[in-house]
């Protein structure tokens, strides 16, 4: 090779690596790189355990075929009724007739109304004996899936309390007892393969409901064959609950068939950016939405492993930075695998998502309410055998255990820390006490009871009436 050639080449490497040219091509690519390192950076923030459980094998359990679905029978029931639903006067006095207050004008209102409506509330009846119920199936659920059975399901739900009380005060208790359980299996039924939205509605006729056979238990004249048959009937429909982590893993379906709602009409509208060319490049380099569905699989996957089990059995909850998350801390002696990061990891990665920040729903708050509605079940259940106890004695009994056949079968106060049975206090041979902690898991005496969730204490009075 030439002097001259070798001369150039070295002149060409000096030219490229002067720093008044090398010094700005650095820096173009510095810029060009950063975006992508900060992406990295945020992924790196946390792991990717995986599917938190079986997706297929889920969505094949919760496929219910049309011969079960429900689905069509409470269309024919809401499409039956006829003129318009008194909305107001349901929700304001559905439940006033079970106090024996004389019925003014907006109680007739609802009255009639319910008189009118007869047919379409024995389909619902007849509906409400299916075994099954779904609106989406679960491939195909998303954050836009029509949910048109729940908005009217509330009103059927009030007007069937109200033809309960209207078939007790008719003194026909085994007709009530049809109505009061055909609303209990509604709130089992639509919390089937289903959402929060479906599991809360779900909860507030159960809610509803209870409280009605509570009220109604104090004068009813059932003989002791039909208490037991009762009883028994509303064990078995509250054994179709479906537990906490099914409409956990629902809410993950959704959130897996929604990406495109979530980048292209949520996100959006949250941010108030206009160019969804723009929002996509930016979140792109927030790591998004790959960190949003690494935080939300470690999330679930932290919550599958103790949601299903009593709550005083659930390990302490997890106080790291803004409790974004829902998330249970480790046991002492338990350790995680690999691919699972910690509570204060989980947590720290959420505070940076925007997407996780958007779709984020009070976890916790969904949790207490199914938790409380456990324990309505279980004071509704007592006070069935405890009135059982008292057709057969001829008074309530002295202590709780009386009313039981083994200590076993006592009912268990699931949200008291120390898993003790419910509190009973006997104050006359027709009257009687009995209550939870309730939330604040302080036992108050039962002195203020209700199953107001924020009661002093959660319960109930009953005296029985001749």
């Amino acid at each position: 090779m030439s002097e001259e050639i070798k001369s150039k080449r070295k002149s060409g490497w000096h030219r490229l690596l002067h720093p008044k040219f090398a010094v700005p091509v650095v820096l173009l690519l510095v810029l060009i790189a950063a975006p992508y390192l900060y992406r990295s950076y945020r992924l790196s923030l946390i792991s990717d355990p995986g599917e938190p459980f079986d997706v297929e094998a889920f969505i094949v359990e919760h496929t219910v075929p049309d011969s079960d679905n429900a689905l069509s029978l409470f269309h024919e029931a809401i499409g039956s009724l006829k003129g318009t639903i008194p909305k107001d006067e349901l929700s304001d006095i559905y439940d006033i007739f079970w106090e024996e207050t004389p019925p003014d004008e907006r109680m007739q209102t609802a009255l009639d109304y319910v008189k009118y409506n007869e047919q379409a509330l024995l389909i619902w009846e007849k509906a409400s004996c299916m075994p099954n119920f779904f609106e989406v199936q679960p491939d195909q659920i998303s954050y836009t899936s029509p949910l048109e059975i729940l908005k009217p399901t509330r009103q059927l739900s009030q007007m069937i309390a109200i033809q309960a009380w209207i078939a007790s005060q008719n003194g026909d208790d085994t007709e009530a007892t049809k109505w009061l359980l055909c609303n209990l299996r509604t709130s089992r039924l639509i919390t089937l393969n289903s959402c929060m939205f479906n599991r809360t509605y779900g909860i507030a006729i159960h809610n509803m409901t209870t409280e009605m056979i509570v009220k109604w238990l104090a004068h009813q004249q059932l003989t002791l064959t039909e208490l037991k048959q009762l009883l028994n009937e509303i064990q078995k429909i509250y054994q179709m609950t479906p537990p906490i982590s099914d409409f956990i893993k629902m809410e993950y379906l959704m959130l897996l068939h929604s990406e495109n709602i979530l980048l292209q009409e949520v996100i959006p509208k949250s941010k108030q950016i206009s160019s969804n060319s723009v929002l996509a490049w930016t979140l792109f380099f927030q790591g998004e939405p790959e960190l949003f569905y690494r935080i939300n699989k470690q999330c679930v996957t932290n919550n599958l492993l103790y949601v299903d089990i009593p709550k005083y059995q659930r390990p302490a909850l997890s106080s790291h930075g803004r409790n974004l998350c829902y998330l249970y801390e480790t046991p002492i002696g338990e350790t995680l695998p690999p691919e699972q990061n910690s509570p204060n990891q989980i947590e720290e990665a959420s505070e940076t998502s925007d997407l996780f920040k958007v779709t984020y729903y009070d976890l916790g708050k969904v949790i207490n309410v199914i938790d409380l509605e456990n324990i309505r079940q279980r004071i509704t259940e007592t006070a069935i055998m405890l009135e059982i106890y008292r057709k057969i004695k001829g008074e309530f009994p002295e202590t709780l255990n009386l009313a039981f056949s083994t200590t076993k079968e006592l009912p268990v106060d699931e949200i008291n820390p120390s898993g003790d049975t419910l509190k009973y206090e006997k104050d006359s041979p027709q009257h009687y006490r009995l209550w939870s902690v309730g939330v604040d898991e302080i036992d108050s005496g039962g002195e203020e009871l209700s199953l107001n969730p924020d009661a002093l204490d959660f319960g109930i009075e009953m005296i029985r009436k001749p």
